[in-house]
């Protein structure tokens, strides 16, 4: 055979592979063993995922940010002690649509063509970022402006997040999932440790110092992200058309949002493991939004430790996406993904006791590992346990947690902080997550006791 026959060959293969029944649900092959680059042999998903990778280098970058800038602008308006409000209602901001709209976002993935979904989501958020990046360094930037912008980037990312998440078992064979997933994880986890880094790096170079940057280097973050949106952009663009694979029956889009819940609702294992999630985005994960009040008033620290914070926990992340990679064939993953969380409640218990900054990086490592430890069990037992048609929706429920409760716990905590201290907030927060995760350890054994078929 001629090279051209191979390679046509290859690609038919492969075609058969992603477009095959098994596709539909990926719980009817339960990944065996493989290898943790096994999901780079695909060309689309090597695309989608460089383009990623540059991007949340980006996003990272302006989180950290807007973050720094939200405290400033508190210490701007003569209210330094609401600098964690100022926070909260960025996250009440955020939540809003989220929990408005994000069920409805993973209703359209499962109706549409993702690829060309996305393609619009990015655009859209490479605009917000824009318009962020213009008003910060003209100088004129204010807080009902972020919190404006803020609700409009929750309400892009309520239909990006579950078509991204939809969209990556249609680019893998299913064999090759869990590599995707953890390799997916990667491409979010890797750029929380150098994108604050180049942010307080940017920061201090454009103008400012450490401690008291300009407006103008904090805006040169927002541009720097908008920028980066272009690279997922370019890689949609290369990439083939992602239809579906099983077209939805002609029902309206509550009847197939009710559709999706009834199946969450019906299978105790995904019940229960949403259940856990809640309880994390509330009480947990927003920490990371509560760090630049964190900096400011209990270690008293500036915009570049604040950055080494990010990043220790970005480190953490990092590692422990590698180790969930690496456990992939570990059979008893219900217990796996309820150890993950409640380290993670333990950890950010330890954290909101330190007083010091060299005290405080370890321990945020350790949070962004078993924060990613519980997470890559939380994707793995959602995806595999879903059908295609399926699974933009439930996917949704995990984009809700994010745009949606992970606000609304960032208001809750930071409201809870301005009275009593965010550390005190941090340790609330921490400590609910930790017996909750005990509490449905015993009543929901099914959980508890799931193995994987390896």
């Amino acid at each position: 055979m001629t090279d051209a026959a191979l390679a046509k060959a290859a690609d038919l293969e492969v075609a058969e592979e992603l477009e095959g029944p098994e596709t539909d649900n990926a719980a009817v092959i339960e990944p065996g063993r493989t290898s943790l680059l096994a999901a780079f042999a695909y060309r689309d998903f090597r695309l989608f995922w460089f383009g990623l990778l540059v991007s949340n280098t980006g996003t990272t970058m302006q989180m950290f940010g807007q973050g720094y800038l939200v405290v400033q602008l508190a210490i701007r308006d003569g209210t330094p002690q609401l600098g964690a409000l100022y926070l909260g209602l960025v996250g009440l901001a955020r939540a809003v649509p989220g929990l408005a709209l994000g069920l409805f976002g993973g209703a359209v993935a499962d109706r549409a063509d993702r690829r060309r979904l996305l393609l619009a989501t990015q655009l859209c958020a490479l605009f917000t970022a824009a318009v962020l990046s213009w008003r910060t360094i003209s100088g004129q930037v204010t807080i009902v402006e972020i919190l404006l912008l803020a609700a409009l980037n929750s309400t892009i990312f309520s239909f990006d997040a579950p078509t991204r998440h939809a969209m990556v078992p249609r680019l893998v064979g299913p064999r090759h999932l869990v590599s995707a997933i953890g390799l997916n994880s990667a491409a979010f986890n890797g750029p929380q440790i150098i994108g604050p880094v180049l942010g307080g790096l940017i920061v201090v170079a454009v103008g400012g110092s450490s401690t008291s940057p300009t407006m103008a280097g904090i805006g040169s973050l927002f541009l720097v992200n908008s920028l980066s949106y272009l690279a997922v952009v370019v890689a949609l663009l290369l990439m083939r058309p992602v239809p579906l694979a099983v077209r939805t029956r002609d029902a309206s889009v509550l009847e197939s949002i009710r559709e999706g819940l009834a199946y969450v609702r019906r299978d105790v294992i995904l019940f229960w493991t949403v259940a856990v999630a809640v309880v994390s985005a509330l009480a947990a994960r927003c920490y990371i939004q509560l760090l630049p009040a964190f900096a400011e008033h209990t270690l008293r620290v500036g915009a570049v430790e604040l950055s080494w914070m990010l990043t220790a926990a970005g480190v953490g992340a990092l590692l422990g996406t590698i180790a969930t990679a690496a456990l992939g064939n570990v059979r008893r993953r219900g217990l796996l993904l309820l150890g993950g969380a409640f380290l993670m409640g333990l950890f950010l218990v330890l954290f909101s006791l330190q007083r010091t900054l060299l005290s405080a990086l370890p321990l945020l490592a350790l949070v962004g590992f078993a924060m990613m430890i519980f997470l890559g069990m939380l994707n793995t037992l959602l995806q595999t346990g879903t059908p295609d048609q399926l699974r933009g929706r439930v996917m949704s429920m995990q984009t809700v947690m994010m745009v949606g409760l992970m606000p609304l716990g960032q208001l809750i905590l930071g409201s809870v902080g301005t009275i009593v201290g965010i550390d005190v907030a941090i340790l609330a927060g921490g400590a609910v997550l930790m017996l909750v995760v005990v509490y449905v350890a015993i009543r929901a054994p099914q959980l508890r006791e799931l193995r994987a078929v390896v």
